[in-house]
């Protein structure tokens, strides 16, 4: 729905929701009379039992439409009885049993309530017009229908096909989902349109409008998406006959397009049967009824949003109203597509003025994308919160996970619940699937939770060894009720050599991290360059002084290197003068016994050298921070946490605050892998007496690492023998 404004539609009292039968097909016969704003109609409901014994059935009707009799598989029943304030109920003509199909027919008569839902009674060209309008609890308003309760969740999992007979003034026009089938001439000015649906739709999604159109049907044709040929199916516009213009009817033919845009990105339209159309109606923004939308405009934004519900909202529903969010997110963000992706569009310069421009009101962003409250309608249809923050999410989803993993989410999520309806935890548990990442956080923060940051910065460049580096902190300014935000923020340092750019995960109201700027000094540095990331602002201050860092290691992270040339020492650098001593750490061969270190820091260069004595043997070493090192100056603990120890990116260590998250963290770790010839000690491509005398010097040591071929930590008997049978052969392999 594209709702530009609307007040709740008014009480229609506490309904149920069942769950002891499957509503397969509803039949409606209408006739509305607009100069009395009253209706008279037959419904027929086609259920199945999911239940043994099913002797009662409960549907919706409005208590100013008064049923007739009612039969139950052609057998009259007693009245029905109300079950809070606008539920009926019947008893069945008998019992049924699981999977046993039933008809329910129910005649009924009166007048149809007004509000901004339920029935909107209209004029234009001096003809009536009449249009229904069900989301979220008024369809009950219309036609007698199975439904979720008033102010309840529901659950759009319950579709049915679906078919109309309206009956009108032969000189209007009577529209509805799904395809034309006929119109019978009744006589006396009389004319009866018959529609219907093959495919299954929400309750809400089902409508008829009857009104003085003009129509036309160019019909939809666009390449296949996969192998040759094309793809058509209907395309037909139904506008007032006052306000058909060239104009008007080129906004809303701009359908074609929009489609040649949205098919590969969500792929095939859902309904090619019956094709797509729109019709105009007295509401001041639109409805997404399935396969045929009603409009009450010609705005691009509403044309493009209608479209993309057809995808998410009809063929993919929301499956409770807790999650309406899924509906209009999707929608809201079909609008970014369209901004970035349609003819001429200059692409993500377009999509971040559209999402600059789409941010809730920060007086209205403090409330949840999840819809906790459904008791107003005003609330389910939030504009701040369940259309542009939830548009937001889908942006910075989208952003996390990359392009092509956040299409093939929308396309997985189409494949495992087309025609049918999913909640929240069901898209997090798909999206996590197929991103591989988990998203509690993400969905906590954003979906569950309320608010979105502003931010406050500072920086200061300093140089290390020659190598430029950049002090930050990212402090987060929002209300302090609200939570602290830790969705990947992208940093960009400004440089006379050009930007240079970071990604940091902030964890508290102030986080502090250090990153090279590159062959230049950072002269500013600027927060999410790319708009991935609702917030509200960057404002400069002063550098606030944070934590010391260990800014680079050697040998680098997840380096292997060969036993000949394996690295003595481990040395680390940091990022300003540090107290630090040997007891503060340790290194362990994954497997085997830690390895005796000898300890050196140089103050000048701020480096800390730990040597083992001796080239490493193979295996896989671990670089253990048993305590933190202090900063001289502010007597901070080193930010020493380190999440990939294996992963270069991981330098300079830090999550954002002072202290290691737990004595015992892997700072770095590397591996030793033997070689093609371990036994040439001195490197010459023979192994001979110069080996033997570097082997012998070795042994003697026994805890040397140097001639340990074996990976065992010693230089001892095993070791020998291995070079005892390559000195043989001389000559390496």
């Amino acid at each position: 729905m594209y709702r530009a404004g609307g007040q709740p539609s008014g009480g229609l009292g506490n309904r149920e929701v069942f769950d002891a039968t499957d509503l397969l097909h509803s039949s409606v016969t209408i006739e509305p009379f607009p100069a009395t704003q009253t209706i008279e109609g037959t419904a027929v409901l086609t259920l199945k039992s999911r239940v043994d014994g099913l002797t009662e059935f409960t549907f919706q009707l409005s208590d100013l439409l008064a049923p007739g009799q009612i039969l139950v598989s052609g057998n009259p029943v007693g009245a029905p009885v109300s079950v809070g304030i606008h539920a009926k109920r019947i008893q069945l003509d008998r019992a049924y049993n699981a999977d046993e199909v039933f008809d329910v027919t129910i005649p009924y008569a009166g007048s149809a309530p007004q509000g901004s839902s339920g029935l909107l009674w209209s004029g234009q060209d001096n003809a009536p017009v009449v249009s229904s309008f069900s989301e979220p609890f008024d369809a009950g308003t219309w036609w007698p229908c199975k439904d979720a309760d008033f102010g309840q969740p529901g659950d759009n999992t319950e579709k049915a096909t679906w078919e109309i007979a309206i009956i009108h003034d032969s000189a209007l026009t009577a529209v509805s989902n799904g395809t034309l089938l006929g119109i019978d001439d009744l006589g006396n000015g009389k004319s009866r349109s018959r529609w219907a649906s093959v495919y299954p739709m929400a309750t809400y999604l089902a409508c008829f409008s009857v009104a003085k159109y003009n129509s036309w049907a160019p019909g939809y044709s666009g390449s296949a998406l996969s192998g040759p040929g094309s793809v058509t199916f209907p395309l037909r516009f139904f506008i007032y006959s006052s306000l058909d213009t060239p104009a008007n009817r080129a906004a809303w033919q701009k359908s074609a397009t929009m489609l040649d845009v949205l098919r590969p990105l969500y792929g095939e339209y859902p309904f090619p049967l019956e094709g797509y159309g729109i019709y105009q109606f007295p509401f001041a923004g639109g409805m997404e009824h399935q396969t045929l939308v009603g409009q009450g405009n010609f705005a691009e934004g509403v044309t493009i949003h209608e479209l993309g519900h057809q995808w998410w909202g009809d063929n993919v529903t929301c499956r409770t109203w807790h999650d309406i969010w899924l509906n209009e997110g999707f929608a809201t963000y079909t609008e970014a597509l369209w901004a970035e992706r349609k003819p001429g569009s200059s692409g993500a310069s377009a999509l971040q003025a559209f999402m600059v421009g789409s941010r809730p009101d920060i007086a209205k962003v403090g409330g949840t994308v999840f819809c906790d409250d459904i008791s107003s309608e005003a609330r389910i249809f939030d504009r701040d919160l369940t259309y542009r923050k939830a548009g937001w999410v889908l942006h910075m989803l989208r952003g996390l996970v990359g392009d092509q993993t956040f299409f093939e989410i929308l396309a997985a999520w189409r494949n495992a619940y087309q025609g049918s309806a999913a909640s929240t935890e069901d898209f997090r548990a798909l999206a996590e699937q197929v991103s591989g990442l988990n998203l509690e956080t993400f969905f906590n923060e954003w979906v569950y939770g309320i608010g979105a940051p502003s931010y406050a910065k500072g920086l200061q460049s300093f140089v290390v060894n020659g190598k430029n580096w950049t002090r930050f902190h990212v402090r987060q300014t929002q209300d302090l009720s609200w939570p602290v935000f830790t969705h990947p923020l992208t940093v960009e340092f400004a440089t006379d050599l050009g930007p240079v750019r970071h990604v940091v995960r902030p964890i508290a109201r102030t986080s502090f991290f250090v990153r090279s700027s590159g062959d230049a000094g950072a002269r500013d540095l600027f927060f999410d360059p790319d708009r991935w990331v609702l917030n509200y602002g960057v404002s400069g201050e002063t550098p606030l002084i944070g934590p010391p860092v260990v800014l680079e290691a050697s040998p680098v992270a997840g380096s292997t290197s060969v036993f000949a040339t394996s690295p003595s020492s481990v040395q680390l650098v940091f990022s300003e003068p540090v107290s630090v001593n040997a007891a503060q750490f340790e290194l362990r061969r994954v497997g085997g016994d830690a390895v005796p270190l000898t300890f050196d820091y140089n103050p000048s260069t701020l480096t800390a050298t730990l040597a083992f004595g001796s080239r490493s043997s193979p295996g896989v070493y671990r670089l253990v921070l048993l305590d933190d090192p202090l900063s001289l100056a502010s007597s901070q603990p080193l930010d020493g946490d380190v999440f990939a120890p294996g992963d270069p990116a991981s330098f300079p260590t830090g999550d954002g605050l002072a202290g290691t998250t737990a004595s015992g963290t892997t700072l770095l770790e590397f591996s030793v892998v033997s070689g093609a010839c371990p036994c040439d000690l001195n490197l010459d491509g023979q192994i001979d007496d110069g080996d033997f005398v570097l082997f012998a010097g070795a042994y003697n040591e026994l805890i040397s690492m140097a001639g340990d071929f074996s990976g065992d930590g010693l230089t001892d008997d095993s070791d020998f023998v291995i070079f005892a049978e390559a000195y043989d052969n001389l000559l390496c392999p």
